[in-house]
């Protein structure tokens, strides 16, 4: 599969300097099924560098549904701060525009997540996305999880 979402985000994945920096807490067995306009994909970390895959997984830690618009945004972004980067990512979380919104279905527990690196993530985000993810009322990690698993 080479269609334009795939090799942006493909790019983008393994080269630019903000996702270098935020994936590099995730554990080597983290995977992500992604849902491209262009067909399925994963996200792996091969070989401790972050890499992104035709077709799906068997057992993703979860999945993302990301429209071209969402794409474009995602991969537009330049620098280094991955706080910002995260803060834009949850933003389309949030956005009512079809082609702009990210869903986000989590397969696997909450301690499989937490094994694999996914609250470092978080962290390397920095305070930055701390403030903003508890400005819009969550509280904590596990919070956070479960507000994206659609439990109240």
């Amino acid at each position: 599969m080479e269609g334009e979402s795939f090799a942006a985000l493909r790019q983008f994945l393994e080269t630019a300097p903000v996702a270098l920096r935020a994936t590099r807490p995730l554990s080597p067995a983290a995977c992500v099924n992604v849902a491209l306009p262009d067909g399925p994909a994963r996200f792996t970390m091969e070989g401790a560098a972050p890499a992104l895959l035709a077709g799906s997984a068997q057992d993703p830690d979860f999945t993302l549904t990301l429209p071209g618009g969402a794409v474009r945004r995602i991969t537009s972004l330049e620098g280094e701060d991955v706080g910002r980067f995260g803060i834009e990512f949850f933003k389309l979380v949030l956005e009512r525009d079809p082609d702009l919104k990210v869903r986000i279905h989590i397969d696997a527990p909450a301690s499989r997540l937490l094994a694999h690196g996914y609250l470092g993530v978080l962290a390397a985000g920095g305070l930055k996305v701390t403030w903003w993810l508890l400005k819009k009322g969550v509280k904590n990690p596990l919070a956070a999880i479960e507000r994206l698993r659609g439990v109240r």
